[in-house]
């Protein structure tokens, strides 16, 4: 008896150290499409590759994307506050990296830029001593560029955890503007929301969509490669023309 209890107190500690934070609802109610789910913190800062609880947590990745007006738009939802970009853990400054962007197995040649400060997060003589260093790009100094979806020349991945990168734009050039960018804070959840133009891109109606974002230290990435927009999505469009011209029909009769 003793031992089954032991074992239901493990298996208790076990899911809560691995426990997923909720999805905010507006992603469902707005028309938002979930692409990735990397949720694992909890009791024990479970994190992956790295340790460090709620504040180092990337959950969600979510797009919507217009056919006609070729607006993609990505969201971001982490317990990493993305509203500042920044994070003070334990005597350290922590930042918010940029979302890296890549489009038909073309690799991740793009980032969208929140218009965030960001510093890098190198490591110095021994594992707790940082030297963070600001990133700069062509497009902006002091650590800020403006907010903006640009071509990647160059990417800084100086953060802890290799396996997180890439981690921020550090030469890029401007593409387009960002139509909106929006973030905000529920529960002990972030979300950043972005929607900019990809006609430029002569990407067409469908498209492969890779995305990725890590913070500075790489505790935690999220990431994922998939159809835009998704199969159902495409088959739906293409009943509703077959019902427009079933209309069309019956009214010429």
């Amino acid at each position: 008896m003793k031992l089954v209890k032991y074992l239901s107190a493990v298996a208790l500690v076990s899911a809560s150290a691995f426990s997923q934070a909720a999805v905010m609802d507006f992603w469902a109610t707005d028309g938002w499409n979930m692409i990735a789910s990397e949720d694992q913190t909890g009791d024990f800062d479970r994190v992956s590759p790295g340790l460090g609880g709620q504040d180092f947590d990337a959950e969600y990745l979510f797009y919507r994307y217009d056919q006609q007006t070729n607006v993609l738009s990505l969201g971001l939802q982490t317990g990493f506050d993305m509203v500042d970009g920044h994070v003070f853990h334990d005597g350290q400054d922590f930042y918010a990296g940029d979302l890296a962007v890549g489009f038909n197995g073309a690799g991740l040649n793009y980032a969208v830029d929140f218009g965030l400060y960001t510093m890098d997060f190198t490591t110095d003589t021994s594992r707790w001593h940082y030297d963070p260093t600001e990133v700069n790009s062509s497009a902006g100094a002091n650590g800020v560029d403006p907010a903006g979806f640009y071509s990647v020349s160059e990417w800084n991945n100086n953060i802890t955890y290799p396996e997180s990168v890439p981690f921020a734009m550090d030469e890029g050039s401007l593409v387009t503007g960002l139509l909106s960018n929006e973030a905000g804070q529920q529960g002990d959840s972030y979300f950043r929301t972005v929607s900019f133009d990809l006609s430029s891109l002569g990407l067409g109606d469908t498209f492969e969509l890779s995305t990725h974002w890590t913070m500075s230290c790489g505790n935690d990435v999220v990431a994922a490669t998939v159809n835009v927009p998704e199969p159902n999505s495409i088959y739906l469009f293409a009943l509703g023309l077959l019902a427009l011209a079933g209309v069309r029909r019956i009214k010429k009769a």
